[in-house]
């Protein structure tokens, strides 16, 4: 059987697009004095009811992600927006596609984030990770040459945060943590 995602990049699409023809890319130097929060909160919250709408018309599931930098999306916490969509639908999984795990400087916090979402969503997270694409590594400020070690590294210690007894430690080439302790852990086991 076919699962059917409804899915939106919640873009910032209150403004004449042809400005984003003054500047070298929309991703990474569009200026954001074009950004009112007004009209963010305006266009955040239509976002959120198409996806209830989304679910309600039969969806089997609501897919997020998220980019920076760049009005072509708003979503720049895919964790906070999995959790809001929680607990504003019942049934629909919510698949998380994704959170760049190369750029981020703590896998546990990730970890603690998505399990949450999962707490609060009663078990509907899924999950995706991303290695992420070149402007993300340059607006995130991370080194290109261990975007592939960083990304497995973050994977196997978001899995150990989920599923390994605490308090333990963990001692990697990119990341060192004295103790890991989540109390915050996914309702999906072994893990979203």
């Amino acid at each position: 059987m076919l699962d059917v995602y409804y899915f939106t990049e919640m873009p910032y699409a209150s403004f004449d697009e042809r400005e984003a023809e003054n500047y070298p890319s929309m991703r990474l130097t569009f200026p954001n004095t074009y950004f009112d929060a007004d009209t963010a909160n305006g266009l955040m919250r239509n976002y959120f009811d198409q996806y209830q709408w989304a679910e309600e018309v039969g969806f089997d599931g609501l897919m997020i992600n998220e980019h920076h930098n760049t009005p072509s999306c708003m979503d720049v916490a895919v964790n906070l927006s999995a959790a809001v969509l929680g607990r504003i639908t019942q049934r629909a999984k919510i698949l998380i596609l994704g959170n760049m795990l190369p750029t981020s400087d703590n896998p546990v916090r990730l970890a603690e984030e998505i399990a949450m979402a999962d707490v609060i969503s009663g078990g509907r997270i899924i999950a995706g990770v991303v290695r992420g694409i070149g402007i993300e590594t340059w607006a995130n400020n991370t080194v290109p040459n261990y975007n592939r070690e960083r990304f497995e590294e973050c994977h196997d210690l978001m899995l150990a945060t989920w599923t390994r007894p605490g308090p333990f430690r963990w001692e990697g080439d990119h990341y060192h943590y004295r103790v890991i302790n989540p109390w915050m852990l996914p309702v999906q086991k072994p893990h979203p």
